[in-house]
């Protein structure tokens, strides 16, 4: 063996530095799981050991570039030399002192962040994080206390994701995960206890929720709140798909104020890192460089006061937060709880704000002037200003808060999904602002499935992915797993809907990857069969499809060779029959069907009818000039017109929107201005035409692909015999 002196210098380099990288990584593997999530995480040289030797090589270059300080030629005399030594005792001392003071600090801290799951999961090592997500099957396990501020009869389904695969070596993290176990047993348990609430978010914050935002009359948050806030604070993905009128304000204030909190609590670490840098750059003395180099950043050093700090705590942009929402009524809700819960004393541009936001002068609303005359769900969304096109970045700063604010500088997105795709496409598809956003919340899926679900997965495409330009990002600053790509594996995003589809759920299965988890609202569907009028008939038709991928052209092969002729032949369905249609393409296509056909007269509408067509069309019906009047389900969601003259409905397909099904067989019962399901309920009422409900018939076509439709109409049981496994092959036609 080859004595070290003897062997060339870069080989003699390139052996020490192997034996070191052996050495640390022996150490590393067996003292440090590579999950072990550290609140208090030093530099990213301890944090991430690897066998990069260019990067071993740079920080040793480093290490020699670093100016030290000559020794002096000179010896002292002794007398000098005694009093400079007990002088150096006692500043060892003082130093020792300190240390032992500093020590204490980042053991309180360390133990303040073992129990903030603000910093458990923010402060996660970049290795921790897993790049290939395993498919794993689901634990569902129910947690009684969402019937507290959920809607009753409400179960939650939990997917551990990737960590369910993984050891959890943090006591934190165990403790959170016998916390969140904890809920299954006892029926007053929740993922976070209320006292913790108060620690988990700013005190401020949380003063100014409970006296001006809190939906409770007493001082302390009430259940609903409660509820949600230790579901948020936990920063799992949230999938709730049961979204009312009646609690919709109550959730955004919630989500509101956990989203503001995201934003302090982030600008705090910022702004206190750099106040860190600040005092590092003044007791570190500069070093010369040459002309042209920068400086290197300060680094503590043992002859430093200032002790060391992870200082990557950015993003590669700036905004965090993004709301997606329908239409500008939406938006206004949204920025104005934003603006309450913020504490601002000012805030800019608020009279632009509410003069593009809100309806125009002058103009009146005949939704919000005439409620009763409209079910609640159609006026929660409508009324206002229903422009669906719009973008706004809200940036917040110690004192005010600034709307309209340019996407890279501001804090919060809100804006549709068509909105966001034009303001994309037009700069060239520079969509690097959404490069580093941490919450994401989809407010109104329902609704966006009712404009165009494209744009939709447009946005969720083009989500925390690495940017294409530095945009002034100090990437000394970047979080590690941002500059690895891990930042979709982080992302907190919470979607709302009032029901669930296979878009919705293929989302929520597909995009949404949080290491921490995902819960599911699992609603237990009775039915709206009990709102139809009694007496109706109604027939459900089941059509056999193995293929999913060929359900629209079984659907129509099924519709014109069975159900169409049917309806032709009888004497009853030959006339005054609405063909209701859920899908566009559907519509079109049967309609370009309907018009080869011989001595077959019918209407069309649509959402995209004019409004003098469509009143000539709905004329032509009543007065029985045409016999069929094909409708889709946009143009009933959007207009919610009473469509009279019907004695025979056809679904082509279950609708998305459950409540349509009971008030389109009501038709031929409302009085005018009536067309709420309450009010046909009422026994006082009177038939505007004086129709026996044996009179009317209603048939739906389905195959077992539309089982959530049908959960939502006739229930989960019935559904589930109707489309199931257990569902009896030999019958296709269901009577209710």
């Amino acid at each position: 063996m080859k004595d070290m002196a003897d062997l060339d210098p870069a080989v003699k380099l390139l052996t020490i530095l192997n034996v070191q990288s052996a050495h640390l990584g022996s150490k590393h593997y067996k003292q440090q799981n590579p999950r072990k999530r550290n609140g208090t995480t030093s530099s990213p040289t301890e944090a991430s050991i690897s066998r990069d030797w260019y990067s071993i090589a740079k920080r040793a270059k480093l290490q020699e570039e670093k100016p030290t300080v000559p020794e002096k030629k000179n010896e002292p005399t002794p007398t000098l030399a005694a009093a400079h030594d007990e002088h150096h005792n006692q500043d060892h001392d003082q130093d020792h002192d300190q240390d032992h003071d500093h020590e204490q600090e980042q053991e309180q801290e360390q133990e303040q962040l073992l129990d903030d799951p603000f910093e458990l999961h923010w402060n996660i090592a970049s290795e921790a994080i897993p790049t290939k997500f395993e498919p794993s099957p689901r634990q569902k396990r129910v947690i009684p206390h969402l019937a507290t501020f959920h809607e009753s009869s409400c179960a939650t389904s939990t997917s551990t994701s990737a960590r369910a695969s993984q050891p959890e070596t943090s006591s934190a993290s165990s403790s959170l995960a016998a916390n969140s176990a904890a809920t299954t047993s006892s029926s007053t348990a929740t993922l976070v206890d209320p006292k913790r609430i108060d620690k988990l978010y700013t005190s401020k914050l949380l003063d100014h929720y409970r006296k001006n935002i809190n939906s409770s009359a007493s001082a302390s948050l009430s259940p609903f709140d409660q509820g949600w806030l230790s579901i948020l604070s936990t920063y799992k993905d949230v999938l709730y798909p049961r979204l009312t009128p009646q609690r919709h304000d109550q959730l955004r204030a919630a989500l509101a104020l956990h989203s503001m909190n995201h934003v302090l609590r982030t600008r705090t670490k910022v702004l206190k890192n750099n106040e860190h840098l600040s005092k590092l750059a003044a007791s570190t003395p500069a070093a010369p460089t040459k002309k042209g180099h920068t400086p290197p950043a300060p680094a503590a050093s043992s002859s430093s006061s200032v002790p060391p700090r992870n200082i990557q705590d950015q993003g590669f942009t700036r905004p965090k937060v993004l709301v997606l929402a329908p239409f500008r009524n939406s938006a206004h809700a949204w920025v104005d709880l934003f603006t309450r819960t913020s504490q601002a004393e000012t805030i800019e541009n608020r009279a632009r704000f509410d003069t593009e936001y809100l309806l125009p002068a002058g103009a009146s609303d005949k939704l919000a002037e005439n409620p009763q005359d409209y079910p609640a769900d159609h006026v929660q969304t409508f009324r206002g200003n229903i422009d669906d096109s719009f973008r706004l970045g809200i940036k917040l700063t110690r004192k005010s808060l600034k709307l309209f604010s340019e996407f890279y500088s501001c804090d919060i997105i809100v804006a549709s999904p068509l909105g966001l795709r034009t303001s994309i496409e037009k700069e060239k598809d520079d969509a690097d602002f959404l490069s580093s956003i941490e919450i994401l919340i989809v407010d109104q899926m329902d609704v966006m499935l009712m404009q165009n679900w494209d744009h939709v997965s447009f946005i969720m495409d083009r989500l925390n992915k690495l940017p294409e330009e530095a945009h002034g990002c100090d990437f000394s600053r970047v979080k590690p797993w941002y500059l690895d790509g891990k930042a979709l594996h982080l992302r907190q995003s919470i979607l709302l809907s009032a029901y669930e589809t296979p878009e919705i759920r293929s989302l929520y299965n597909r995009s949404l990857v949080n290491i921490e988890g995902k819960l599911k609202a699992e609603v237990k569907h009775d039915g709206l069969l009990t709102q139809v009028p009694k007496g109706v008939k109604q027939v459900f038709t089941r059509f056999e499809c193995a293929d999913m991928y060929k359900e629209d052209d079984m659907r129509f092969e099924h519709f014109t060779t069975k159900t169409l002729p049917m309806l032709r032949r009888s004497a009853v369905s030959s006339s005054q029959t609405i063909i209701f249609v859920p899908s566009y393409f559907d519509f079109v296509r049967l309609k370009k069907y309907l018009k080869k056909l011989d001595d077959f007269s019918f209407s069309s509408i649509s959402e995209y009818t004019p409004t003098p067509d469509v009143s000539r069309a709905r004329g032509a019906f009543f007065a029985g000039k045409t016999s069929f009047l094909l409708v889709t389900e946009r143009f009933h969601f959007f207009r919610r017109y009473r469509l009279r003259g019907a004695k025979t409905f056809v679904f082509y397909a279950p609708p998305d929107h459950p409540q349509f099904y009971p008030e389109i067989l009501s038709f031929p019962f409302a009085r005018p201005g009536q067309v709420t399901v309450a009010s046909y309920d009422d026994p006082n009422r009177t038939t505007v035409e004086d129709i026996d409900p044996s009179d009317i018939t209603s048939q739906v076509i389905f195959s077992k692909f539309d089982l959530l439709r049908l959960e939502r109409i006739c229930g989960d049981v019935d559904a589930r015999k109707m489309t199931g496994a257990g569902a009896d092959e030999t019958k296709f036609a269901y009577l209710f």
